[in-house]
């Protein structure tokens, strides 16, 4: 689940979607909409960026450009086969959809972007790029509260595996164990600075999409990035029932309903 897929599409194979998961995260967050998109008869690709996948702290050492590189090859393996080509991206790989869709509008017919922060939710972060020379790592799960259903769906999720998260020895054991080097958070800040600085260059189609219930992106960032896209063919959908990671939240339904809506109107039919 957690590996790169691909589906070679039937009916709308001409037709293809770049699916690109978030920091931290894997293919697996990307996998309902392209299985959806992928029973619609489009083709589909869903990347796993390098450093992902595994443990957070494998993300040590990658810089911003080497997964928004990966993303560029994938879509150029995409290409050969199809003629219109969608980026659709989760949280940072909303910022890769419309990084690469700005640098090469005429490889992307339109980006869908999903959860994308214009900033993120926690005002630490603008202490991580100086930290980090200091604090190797961060411990997301330090003051988690592991009686929340969504806590322990998200830890049992990431770590695959049955543990049992009523236990305090090793409820205290995952909140020692899973951190993020801060170099990459640092790194992800200068991918959301640039993508935010060159937004008033996007000329492609963009459907932006933020769910009501996101603590983990600026509320207002949703708003920000419409506002600063150069597109003229804009939207942006709120999803009243979903927290962040939209292809697996509540209104699922309604993110691949409007991505296949978005895409057939883009790239006609």
């Amino acid at each position: 689940m957690h590996a790169a897929f691909g589906y070679p599409g039937g009916v709308h194979a001409s037709t293809g979607i770049l699916c690109v998961h978030g920091f931290t995260g894997s293919p697996a967050e990307m996998r309902p909409l392209g299985e959806y998109l992928a029973r619609r008869g489009y083709t589909v690709q869903g990347i796993l960026l390098p450093g992902h996948g595994g443990a957070a702290e494998d993300l040590k050492g990658y810089k911003w450009a080497q997964w928004t590189d990966a993303a560029y090859n994938a879509l150029q393996v995409l290409r050969q086969t199809c003629k219109h080509v969608f980026m659709a991206g989760e949280s940072m790989g909303g910022l890769i959809a419309l990084h690469l869709a700005t640098r090469y509008p005429e490889q992307v017919c339109g980006v869908i972007s999903l959860a994308t922060p214009a900033t993120l939710n926690d005002a630490r972060a603008k202490l991580v790029r100086f930290a980090r020379y200091f604090v190797p790592y961060f411990y997301p799960l330090k003051d988690a509260d592991f009686s929340s259903p969504t806590v322990r769906q998200s830890v049992a999720e990431r770590m695959r595996t049955s543990l049992d998260l009523d236990d305090p020895v090793v409820v205290q054991q995952i909140k020692n164990s899973v951190r993020i080097p801060l170099g990459a958070i640092a790194e992800l800040m200068a991918l959301n600075e640039q993508v935010v600085k060159e937004l008033p260059k996007l000329t492609r189609p963009v459907l932006f999409m933020q769910g009501r219930k996101d603590t983990t992106v600026a509320p207002n960032s949703m708003n920000l990035l419409y506002s600063l896209s150069g597109s003229t063919d804009k939207q942006m959908m709120w999803l009243e029932n979903s927290g962040h990671v939209l292809p697996l939240e509540p209104d699922a339904h309604i993110v691949c309903y409007l991505a296949e809506q978005f895409m057939q109107r883009v790239a006609g039919g």
